[in-house]
């Protein structure tokens, strides 16, 4: 394969999502291409397989619509999941100000700077932003990729789901 155009996930913006809605990381399944040694876990590359894309294929990042609670929409992705209800596995982003902006942060958790960031960069209130809805369009993935997001989740040490706001 040619080297197709590599971009870090914190990099992506709606317009990648427009030219080329399903992103694949680089890591698992581009090991044998020369230019492999210029990725790294967070490097993504445009999908060229067929579509609907499946998960089994490796970590996919695709095109998501995402519907806040007061009824407005942004663009997103998600990555599609083998079952229903994965959050930790879909870790929906939403764009803000044309950069991704993730609601999952693991054992670390969200910021209370970087939610305050999204809070004012959209001019809403948390009330206003959740619960919020995500889908991603049916025809990119034969994975699971909707679900409802609550507000930042973050694991405890105990593997207890926390939700912050």
């Amino acid at each position: 394969m040619p080297r197709p155009q590599l971009k870090q996930v914190t990099d992506l913006s709606p317009e990648d999502f427009e030219r080329h809605p399903v992103w694949i990381g680089c890591t698992v399944t581009d090991y044998d291409e020369p230019w492999y040694d210029e990725t790294d876990e967070g490097t993504f590359r445009p999908w060229t397989g067929d579509m609907p894309a499946s998960p089994s294929e490796g970590m996919l990042l695709v095109r998501a619509t995402f519907r806040l609670n007061d009824g407005s929409q942004l663009s997103g992705f998600a990555t599609p999941a083998f079952e229903a209800d994965e959050l930790g596995t879909m870790q929906p982003s939403v764009f803000v100000n044309g950069r991704p902006f993730g609601f999952w942060g693991g054992m670390v958790g969200i910021s209370q700077a970087k939610r305050q960031t999204l809070y004012s960069s959209l001019g809403k209130s948390a009330n206003q932003i959740f619960p919020l809805e995500f889908v991603a369009e049916p025809t990119l993935t034969d994975g699971f990729c909707a679900g409802k997001v609550s507000g930042f989740y973050k694991m405890s040490k105990d593997d207890i789901l926390l939700v912050e706001r």
